[in-house]
């Protein structure tokens, strides 16, 4: 990097993507072949479901962090209930009409709320990134692209992605590789 104020990626959702992708590779680097059936499948809606899931979670990080602004004087105890009443409301929001149930905490047990503020969002948007990368390598040298991607430095995070994949940040190539998948399992 020639600029060292550029030094890096956009943000720490970035570095979970590339997390996200190296994991991925871990039990082909290991010469295990992946011989499942419809394993292509399987793994595009497991990626959009681990989204979907941290993404209750990011939203609840978020309106915490707001409540707890609003109430600098809180407690512990306090807290505890807000973010168990946050957790609620995010889960009736977007949960309750998948799963059927109301009012359900679960999603309240990420500590990560209090320990790294404000990291949990940055979950959602690595798989979204890392699915995008991951396509982007298809039939690529992993390495020569990575280097390649990340010479692009600390740049907003739209225009590194259109660098390094050619399009910015979406969801829409994880959703429509979710519909082909559930249209291709559905048979």
């Amino acid at each position: 990097m020639p600029y060292a104020i550029l030094r890096g990626v956009p943000n720490s959702a970035f570095t979970e993507a590339f997390a996200y992708v190296f994991q991925e590779q871990d039990l082909r680097l290991l010469g295990f072949d992946d011989n499942v059936p419809n394993a292509q499948y399987l793994a595009d809606l497991d990626v959009l479901w681990q989204m979907y899931e941290i993404s209750g979670v990011a939203l609840i990080d978020m309106k915490m962090w707001r409540w707890l602004y609003d109430h600098p004087e809180a407690d512990a105890r306090q807290l505890r209930d807000a973010v168990v009443a946050i957790a609620k409301e995010v889960w009736n929001a977007y949960y309750a009409p998948v799963f059927g149930t109301k009012d359900v905490d679960l999603l309240a047990i990420y500590s990560h709320m209090v320990d790294y503020p404000l990291y949990l969002p940055d979950y959602p948007l690595g798989h979204i990134i890392s699915f995008q990368i991951e396509r982007y390598l298809k039939g690529k040298n992993l390495g020569q692209e990575m280097e390649r991607m990340c010479a692009e430095g600390s740049v907003t995070p739209d225009l590194w992605m259109q660098k390094a994949v050619g399009s910015p940040i979406s969801v829409k190539p994880m959703l429509d590789a979710a519909d082909v998948a559930l249209k291709a399992l559905a048979k």
